[in-house]
C-alpha cells in the first residue's frame, strides 16, 4: 500500500487497512511530530519503507529532449471509474505502469 496523504491521519488508516505482513510505502513528508504505535507494526510485521521523490529538475529535462522512452513504461491504459481493477492489474508481476484516463 503507497500512503501518500501527507497526514498523520492517513498514516493511521494506511496501517488500519494493511493485512499482517503487509508493506506501506510512505510517498508522504509529514509536518510535526507523527504517533507511531510500533505493537501494531510489530505484532501484525507490516513493513514501513520511506520513499523520496529524487531530483525534478534533470529528470524534466531528459523527459523534454525526448531522451527517455515513457511510452513503452505503460503496460495498459484504463477508465478512471476502472481505478480499482487497474491497481490490481498494476500488482501482477510485469506490469509496470496502468494509466487511468478520465
Amino acid at each position: 500500500m503507497v500512503e501518500a496523504s501527507g497526514s498523520a491521519t492517513g498514516f493511521e488508516l494506511a496501517l488500519d487497512l494493511l493485512r499482517p505482513r503487509g508493506v506501506l510505502v510512505l510517498k508522504s513528508t509529514f509536518h510535526g511530530a507523527t504517533n507511531l504505535h510500533a505493537a501494531r507494526i510489530v505484532v501484525d510485521e507490516i513493513s514501513v519503507i520511506g520513499s523520496r521523490c529524487g531530483r525534478f529538475a534533470p529528470a524534466l529535462e531528459l523527459l523534454k529532449a525526448n531522451a527517455v522512452d515513457v511510452v513503452s513504461l505503460i503496460s495498459e491504459e484504463r477508465p478512471l471509474a476502472d481505478g480499482v481493477r487497474a491497481i490490481g492489474r498494476a500488482s501482477e508481476p510485469g506490469v509496470l505502469k496502468v494509466l487511468l484516463r478520465p
